[in-house]
């Protein structure tokens, strides 16, 4: 399109145009404008005199945006489309057509134009910051989750370390004290001896965590069958009484497991892992691979004759 040959209402004929609402008479006129139609905007700028910023156009800056708002009847489609052309081109007249930079972008119109272009660009910007909130938040509940399965773990340590550290004190009034001993002495050695000589999977796991943790990890799966990092993510009684149960007859010094408990407990892992480490294999009456193996484990005879 050249200047010379411009027809000013053949021009606004062709451009798109569009209205908000009903409720709202505003008409907005906008869309992408090419190199020639920078040019004539920018000539209307020189004339009306009025514009904050005189546009540059170089070889890179091929299009601008342009926008015009004014009012307008509402009606019949056709009705309004007319009577919205000729609304554009009054405004035109009023020598209130501006260019303006808003964040990275130019534009072109009146200021009720520029003004929907700024309100835009805040928009933009506050769904980006919503975007990276909501991110955030995400972040947040993945670790509230992280420190919740962490917090049930050390309540288990510190419920399990009480017990040790009762034996000790019920153990001192055996041997030192035997005329203050109560019969609940008796039963807190007893279940002292327990923790601490049988298996104990969750509390193990700490002892390979952080600097200094042990490092021997085979010994470890040995014992329990699974990674210590495994173990410490779960919370199921069920399978972690299962976990200690093998650990106990592993690990006991007067009598042998029976190879058909060890190679149920293979079969319980083996499904276990598969799952995805599901803890749900007990609810309900569903049968499933990981219930199966584990009520085998139950049922079979754990120690040679």
């Amino acid at each position: 399109m050249c200047l010379e040959n411009w027809d000013e209402r053949e021009y606004y004929e062709r451009l798109p145009f569009y209205w908000r609402s009903p409720a709202q008479n505003d008409v907005i006129m906008g869309g992408g404008v090419g190199r020639d139609m920078t040019f004539v905007l920018t000539e209307l700028l020189n004339k009306h005199k009025k514009s904050k910023e005189i546009l540059t156009i170089d070889e890179d800056d091929i299009t601008c945006e342009a926008m015009l708002i004014t009012d307008t009847i509402v009606g019949e489609e056709d009705r309004m489309k007319e009577v919205a052309k000729d609304a554009f081109l009054e405004e035109l007249e009023k020598d209130e057509l501006e260019a303006e930079h808003v964040r990275d972008d130019v534009f072109v119109g009146n200021r009720r134009g520029l003004r929907l272009a700024e309100m835009k660009a805040m928009l933009d910007a506050h769904e980006s910051k919503f975007s990276f909130l909501q991110g955030h938040v995400k972040e947040l509940e993945d670790n509230d989750k992280a420190l919740t399965a962490r917090v049930s773990t050390l309540s288990l340590a510190v419920y399990e370390y009480k017990q040790i550290r009762r034996r000790f004190i019920s153990s001192f009034k055996v041997t030192k004290l035997p005329e203050a001993v109560e019969q609940s002495d008796h039963d807190l050695v007893r279940e002292g001896n327990l923790v601490a000589h049988g298996g104990d999977a969750v509390v193990d796991a700490l002892l390979y965590e952080g600097i200094g943790g042990r490092r021997d990890i085979y010994a470890f799966q040995q014992l329990y069958g699974l990674h210590p990092a495994d173990v410490v993510k779960i919370s199921h009684h069920e399978t972690l009484n299962l976990l200690n149960l093998h650990a106990g007859i592993r690990a006991d010094t007067r009598r042998t497991g029976s190879e058909e408990f060890y190679q149920r407990f293979a079969a319980f892992i083996l499904a276990f892992q598969v799952s995805s480490q599901d803890t749900d294999y007990l609810l309900g009456n569903s049968v499933n691979t990981t219930r199966t193996a584990y009520e085998a484990v139950l049922d079979c005879q754990k120690y040679k004759e």
